[in-house]
């Protein structure tokens, strides 16, 4: 069989060809330190190394979503770390203004330190996080959530929703990344119990206009009851202390002022009214006594209030001497109504939001654990991962070394031999 020159030519060409691609793959691994750098490389590792990248792709992305849901989770629990310092102030403030020993000035400077307070509580309220505020739900929008109504601030206005914001976590999961307003100022509290702003808001007013209030400790009603506007009083089970009437059958109280004299003025409320007769009956000798009357239906609290001191106590319609009702339990009012009792009642209040805040507060911190917990083991996924992906595509570079060294000095044989064998004519093989 005779081989022609052209097919040895052929054949050493396509082995130089072959040891120069292969030359070079070895020469991108080393320069890449990756021993997949195309498809092509590795088809079944390929395949593999896609699936850990889509891994390690989501859970940077989780991880990324904690780190977002836990920043404003953390510039929240600060926005109510400054409001706790706001109504422990508050507290001081009120316990100064209730002690008795205060004059008209320094009572003057407590009520604009009070108003200062209100419009920063105001402020944290209305606190922004990556451009949307907090405190707002989910209405979004560029407007405030809470706007103040009046110079000084006589109300606020809430212009968001009730509902909490979240940030989807990788899987499908959610956290809640911001709490409502109800649970961070108490604000339209199931109780009735007056929010942060109106609570600061009677407080100022207080302390500044002397206002005394006496009024129900607490929520009136019965478990599951409440008194309605066609509500007789003297409903059995509605009022969590039942109504005793006085030896006539009515409820009567009387109340003292100086406007009315040591003697006061009785107030009688027959047996079967409800509470807009009540406010009716009291309201109609507000000029002789001073004293105006309102009930929170909310809330269920009734509310004596004058600019003086006053008391209010039961009394018997007749005979003179006979038994009296028991209206002023039966309702939780302070018999002796002065600025100290009166803010020793704002002094609950304060203390009934400021715990509702703090409740609020404690969850956010379990909510900042529980996200410090989930990132941290989405890092450590990652780094797991990163090592299989790692595994996969990395080039063992000793081993590339000696096989590029090995590829080198094989090509520069193929080259040396294909040199020598150029340089032949056909004389050299006659001979």
């Amino acid at each position: 069989m005779r081989i022609a020159t052209s097919t040895i030519y052929e054949a050493q060409t396509a082995a130089i060809d072959n040891l120069v691609v292969q030359q070079q793959l070895y020469g991108q691994e080393l320069s890449s330190g990756k021993q997949l750098n195309e498809p092509s490389d590795n088809p079944t590792l390929i395949a593999q190394d896609l699936e850990v990248r889509a891994s390690i792709a989501g859970e940077n992305q989780e991880s990324s979503n904690i780190q977002n849901a836990s920043a404003q989770l953390t510039t929240v629990d600060g926005a109510l770390s400054t409001l706790t310092d706001i109504m422990q102030s508050a507290h001081s403030i009120a316990v100064q203004a209730g002690s008795g020993f205060t004059n008209s000035t320094q009572q003057a400077a407590l009520a604009s330190q009070v108003d200062t307070l209100l419009n920063e509580a105001i402020s944290v309220a209305n606190t922004k996080y990556g451009g949307e505020y907090v405190f707002a739900g989910t209405s979004g929008g560029s407007t405030a959530p809470v706007t103040a109504n009046g110079q000084p601030v006589s109300s606020v206005t809430f212009n968001g929703n009730s509902s909490g914001q979240t940030e989807q976590l990788f899987g499908g999961e959610s956290v809640q990344t911001s709490v409502t307003m109800q649970q961070a100022f108490n604000y339209n509290a199931p109780d009735g119990s007056p929010d942060i702003f109106q609570t600061l808001i009677t407080l100022r007013n207080t302390i500044q206009n002397g206002t005394v209030i006496s009024e129900s400790a607490n929520g009136v009603n019965s478990v599951n009851t409440s008194l309605t506007p066609a509500t007789p009083i003297n409903t059995p089970g509605v009022l969590s202390t039942a109504l005793t009437p006085d030896g006539a059958g009515n409820t009567s109280i009387v109340i003292t002022s100086p406007q009315t004299g040591s003697n006061g003025v009785t107030v009688t409320i027959p047996a079967g009214s409800t509470m807009p007769a009540v406010l009716a009956a009291i309201n109609a000798v507000t000029a002789q006594t001073g004293v105006t009357a309102s009930f929170d239906y909310k809330s269920q609290r009734l509310s004596l209030t004058s600019n003086g001191a006053f008391q209010v106590g039961d009394t018997a319609t007749t005979p003179p001497g006979g038994a009296a009702g028991n209206f002023v339990e039966a309702f939780g009012l302070q018999s002796q109504a002065d600025l100290t009792t009166t803010v020793s009642t704002q002094l609950g209040d304060i203390d009934n939001a400021t715990q509702a805040m703090l409740s609020t507060r404690a969850a956010i911190g379990g909510s900042l654990q529980t996200l410090s917990a989930l990132g941290t083991a989405a890092n450590s996924q990652v780094v797991n991962d990163t090592q299989v992906q790692s595994g996969i595509e990395d080039a063992d570079i000793a081993k590339v070394i000696s096989q590029f060294s090995q590829t080198q000095t094989a090509l520069q044989a193929a080259y040396g031999t294909t040199t020598r064998l150029e340089s032949k004519t056909l004389f050299d093989y006659l001979q």
